[in-house]
């Protein structure tokens, strides 16, 4: 819009105090974001836990307040909790967890559009984001039809990450040290060989499968248990 300026998001929090408290309410928060200990019908939020859920954003709708957006610092933050914190629990399957970190990553991209941060800001959120998404990925297998995960949508969001961050490459001045392992990752996924959701046998909708050699490069960037995190490419 001409003449609007962006905010500067001004929550400190994973999740704006408000939402947690409607989530609470409407009883919609999810098992990694309850208080420990928490018991009865109506489970309580851990601001330590609970992470802002993605909401589509609608036609007409006001603007999030910037008391409602997280800066980048914090956005930052919040992706590094869900690849510490999340991306690797054994308390849940691999699907559970990717429909989790992929549907607040979503949510980290979009308070990233709604306001102003520079492209160094931009280019390290979307890359640490990107990064763990991908991880999450690369550890589902066939039974992730039959989990909480959708892979249409999975490897739609992939896409749309990928595009997100090779716009801020190509718009932004940088420097930028680290988009070339990206545009790497960004062939080595899209290869031939690479994974968009087919049908099995069955007729159901397989999650995507990466490539091997997609796999093998990711690994170097990711390991299981990395010593430095996905972040930090």
């Amino acid at each position: 819009m001409p003449g609007y300026e962006l905010p500067v998001g001004t929550c400190l929090d994973m999740c704006p105090a408000a939402e947690r408290t409607q989530r609470e309410k409407e009883r919609r928060l999810h098992r990694f974001e309850v208080a420990p200990g928490c018991r009865g019908d109506r489970p309580r939020a851990d601001p330590q836990r609970a992470v802002k859920e993605y909401s589509r954003p609608a036609a007409g709708k006001i603007r999030p307040p910037p008391s409602q957006l997280r800066p980048p610092s914090v956005l930052l933050a919040t992706v590094r909790y869900l690849a510490s914190e999340v991306a690797e629990r054994t308390d849940a399957s691999c699907a559970e967890v990717a429909s989790f970190v992929a549907d607040r990553l979503r949510a980290v991209r979009l308070d990233l559009a709604l306001q102003s941060a520079s492209d160094v800001e931009t280019a390290l959120v979307l890359e640490s984001a990107l990064a763990v998404l991908l991880a999450v990925v690369a550890r589902l297998g066939p039974s992730a039809t039959h989990g909480p995960v959708d892979p249409m949508l999975l490897q739609a969001q992939v896409q749309e990450s990928f595009g997100s961050l090779r716009r801020c490459y190509a718009l932004g001045a940088g420097p930028h040290p680290r988009q070339a392992t990206f545009q790497g990752l960004f062939l080595l996924y899209n290869l031939g060989e690479s994974g968009s959701p087919r049908q099995s046998r069955a007729g159901t909708v397989e999650a995507p499968r990466p490539s091997t050699k997609f796999c093998s490069c990711l690994q170097l960037c990711v390991p299981a248990r990395p010593c430095a995190p996905p972040w930090q490419l």
